[in-house]
């Protein structure tokens, strides 16, 4: 049975569908998250998890012309299309791109239209019919705050400790491997730090030659690029490495450590034994070494990587800055790049070199050239039955999850065995 709210809300929000700033801002928070990982959990906004005062906060810092949606009480539900004319007219006389914090203040100011939980999750099941009219993404359904495709994926949700160890007990392949990472935040999507601000991908080269400036001492025991690329991740500078563990309780603890607002999850991917790559392999060199060419040289060689037209000997012949850059570290590596490894992403077995690696059980993905709607990561997900299993920790669970995870020595005092975390962890304690 269809609720009337429901129902009036799917009029009001059509009504509002012809403004383009608002398909933009829907596009940013919800159907992104759909057509890279074929779901996106709306809990934040269902339950009103975003704190006005400090959205209001946000959007003057950033000068936004919507702190103008904030200044006042949210609107009732037969008013809201009115407000918003209102303000468009007003505050809107210019295009503009839409930035991801102001993306997120029109979705919370639209869903904040209804005033309770219940309403609000109906009227996200009504929506799912105009996502796939305007953003073509088909076969939805909606559990549990989450829109999903359900053709590709099944929602498993984490409720408790007990719960999380009842969902992974039985995963297993004969052949393959199993590592884990865990995202405080399930909206998060699945790439390394470099790719998820451009500035960053732009200047990746930058980054990587002005922190061995500033900081030789703490680089002077790498010998590759793979050794500085890993140092740099373990110190937060933006990389194209992206941490994972072989342990699924350290994958938990950081689905639960951050974001007490927000629900988190915990990734598996599955990795058949070939695919695993180790320190000293030519591959890795060749996806560790991109970090030292330009922004200008890297997008050559992924144009010229996805050109069906250009040969593998064509390629090599091309990739000349790239080659000289392994001979750097590998002299004797041989004249030969293939193509497809350059856009793809690999498995790496870490070198136990520093503590905080050696606690997490820790290893890498190493990324390349790839967009994240061509993201190579996702096809790593576990799956049963030919569905990708999604595993979600309601925000609920996650501090009585991490009491448990204490109990089995998993914490921050363990994970991160620096002085300072140790102290901040003891600290916390008391």
């Amino acid at each position: 049975m269809i609720r009337w709210g429901a129902v009036i809300f799917f009029f009001f929000f059509k009504s509002l569908y012809d403004k383009q700033i608002i398909i933009e801002a829907f596009r940013e928070i919800c159907a992104k998250k759909l057509s890279l990982d074929n779901y996106c959990d709306m809990e934040e906004y269902i339950f009103s998890r975003v704190d006005k005062r400090d959205m209001l906060n946000a959007l003057s810092a950033i000068d936004s012309p919507f702190v103008a949606l904030y200044k006042g009480p949210y609107p009732a539900l037969e008013h809201a299309a009115d407000r918003w004319t209102e303000f468009e007219h007003t505050y809107l006389k210019d295009i503009f791109p839409l930035r991801p914090l102001e993306a997120k203040a029109i979705v919370n100011w639209v869903y904040q239209a209804y005033k309770n939980a219940v309403d609000r999750k109906d009227a996200t099941k009504n929506f799912l019919s105009t996502i796939s009219e305007f953003y073509h993404v088909k076969n939805l359904d909606f559990a549990d705050c989450i829109i999903y495709v359900k053709s590709n994926i099944e929602i498993n949700i984490i409720t408790s400790f007990t719960g999380f160890i009842k969902n992974i007990q039985d995963i297993d392949r004969p052949g393959h491997h199993f590592y884990y990472r865990g995202h405080s935040n399930s909206n998060y999507v699945l790439l390394p730090s470099i790719m998820r601000k451009q500035s960053w991908i732009t200047h990746e080269r930058d980054m990587y030659n002005e922190i061995t400036i500033e900081c030789p001492d703490d680089f002077s025991h790498c010998s590759s690029h793979l050794d500085y690329l890993v140092h740099m991740q373990h110190y937060g500078l933006p990389t194209r490495l992206l941490d994972i563990t072989r342990n699924p309780l350290v994958a938990l603890y950081f689905a639960c450590e951050q974001n007490p607002k927000n629900s988190g999850e915990m990734i598996v991917f599955d990795v058949e034994d070939h695919k695993l790559k180790y320190p000293g392999s030519d591959t890795v060199s060749i996806l560790a070494s991109l970090a030292q060419l330009t922004h200008g040289i890297k997008t050559d060689f992924s144009n010229w990587a996805s050109d069906p037209k250009i040969s593998q000997p064509d390629f090599n012949k091309k990739a000349i800055r790239l080659l000289h850059e392994i001979r750097l570290e590998k002299p004797a590596f041989r004249d030969e790049i293939h193509k497809e490894n350059v856009k793809d992403c690999f498995f790496v077995l870490s070198a136990k070199k520093n503590n905080r690696i050696i606690k997490q059980d820790g290893a890498f993905i190493i990324c390349g050239l790839f967009d994240e709607k061509q993201n190579p990561i996702n096809q790593y997900r576990y799956e049963e039955k030919k569905k990708t299993q999604i595993y979600i920790v309601k925000s609920k669970a996650k501090e009585g999850i991490l009491k448990q995870l204490d109990k089995c020595s998993i914490n921050k005092a363990s994970l991160f065995p620096e002085i300072s975390d140790v102290a901040e962890f003891i600290k916390q304690k008391y």
